[in-house]
């Protein structure tokens, strides 16, 4: 349910804010009537969009100005083990006065900092909303980070995706230059599969080639731990004995025909 919120007049001439789409200052707004009493929110896109854009169409999809929102340090985002997505509106409680606070159910849960992409490992985090100053203070569940200065642009092929996808949560299908986080390995590990190497370019190469034709949508951590599950899978696979690899190399070799009858057909 949408509640009482207060905007300060610094909001309008913030520098940081200045940067963002129209829409995505909007939604900047709107997530503040939508957040808890912590800042925290669900953040489940067909959600966000009924309280905050129940009447208009915004230009831009809502996982687009999510993810533009978290570039610029204004909100944090986090997923679950369950593939659920949530967030928080950084510096919250400095700025809105909340008259009997509920505790936030959200901020109990075991959160873990959302990466959009192989090149975003943690987002950034700490913008003070209303000054555009930027406090070294952490929040719950989160470490301050330095603004990230690129643009939403310049991962076109995510956003794309995204883009074209149907509103599900930054989910989003494959696609020919994607890559899996360079911190794999150690990630796998946490997810229980255990890799001694890091996927090389041929295995990356393969996965890519499959899901492409799949047609499938998902985000990027259930992607990379589909391709580091596959990788673990064909790596525990036996390897092929020399016969039988002989047997695969002779493949293109024409055989030589056996012109002798046998015993049993002689007269």
């Amino acid at each position: 349910m949408a509640r009482i919120r207060t905007i300060k007049p610094e909001f309008w001439t913030d520098e940081d804010m200045s940067e963002l789409s129209e829409p995505a200052c909007l939604l900047a707004i709107g997530l503040l009537n939508y957040a808890d009493d912590e800042g925290y929110f669900n953040a489940n896109p067909k959600l966000i969009r009924a309280a905050v854009f129940p009447i208009r169409e915004p230009s831009l999809s809502i996982p687009v100005l999510i993810q533009e929102l978290s570039n610029c340090g204004y909100i944090a985002m986090y997923s679950t083990s369950d593939n659920k997505h949530f967030g928080h509106i950084c510096n919250f409680g400095r700025h809105q006065v909340v008259n009997k606070p509920r505790p936030s159910k959200i901020k109990c849960l075991e959160l873990v900092p959302y990466d959009y992409s192989s090149t975003t490992v943690e987002l950034p985090l700490g913008m003070d909303q209303g000054s555009g100053i930027r406090e070294m203070e952490e929040t719950p569940h989160s470490a301050r980070e330095e603004k990230l200065a690129a643009p939403v642009d310049n991962f076109p092929a995510v956003e794309s995706a995204v883009i074209n996808a149907p509103v599900t949560g930054g989910k989003f299908s494959m696609f020919e230059d994607w890559l899996p986080d360079e911190d794999l390995q150690r990630r796998a590990a946490v997810w229980g599969i255990i890799l001694k190497t890091p996927p090389e370019k041929t295995e990356i190469a393969e996965f890519v080639t499959y899901w492409i034709g799949e047609g499938k949508f998902f985000t990027q951590s259930q992607w990379e731990q589909k391709l580091a599950r596959s990788v673990s899978q064909r790596r525990a696979r036996p390897a092929a004995s020399s016969a039988t690899a002989n047997r695969q190399r002779d493949i293109t070799v024409m055989p030589v025909p056996d012109k002798e009858i046998p015993d049993g057909w002689r007269g």
